[in-house]
């Protein structure tokens, strides 16, 4: 995949819409030590992964990176309130879901 090809914002709705989380909502430090988080779809292909990130303070969710069987391209690309607000409940969803439920003494 080329760093320079662009997702059409119609496949970025359908793989948010479509919500297939691969995995647990990780928290990662960005360049100038701000807490960013990041939430990773499925793609509608075999193998590809859309990262999802948002800056500490932020309240848009950027399309950060796609990984597929060429390897990673970049794509930051900002989204709107409404993508960004359903990524908020998949993330608060996520995050609920893959923490371990307490053990019992």
């Amino acid at each position: 995949m080329s760093s320079t090809s662009s997702i059409p914002l119609a496949d970025i709705v359908a793989i948010v819409i479509a919500a297939r989380v691969q995995g647990p909502p990780t928290l990662r430090t960005a360049p100038d030590g701000r807490p960013v988080r990041v939430l990773t779809l499925r793609g509608t292909r075999p193998g590809e992964l859309y990262e999802f990130t948002l800056d500490d303070g932020h309240r848009r969710w950027c399309l950060e990176s796609v990984t597929d069987e060429s390897g990673v391209a970049m794509h930051v690309r900002t989204l709107g309130r409404r993508l960004s607000a359903r990524l908020n409940v998949l993330h608060g969803t996520a995050a609920a879901h893959f923490t371990p439920p307490p053990t019992l003494p």
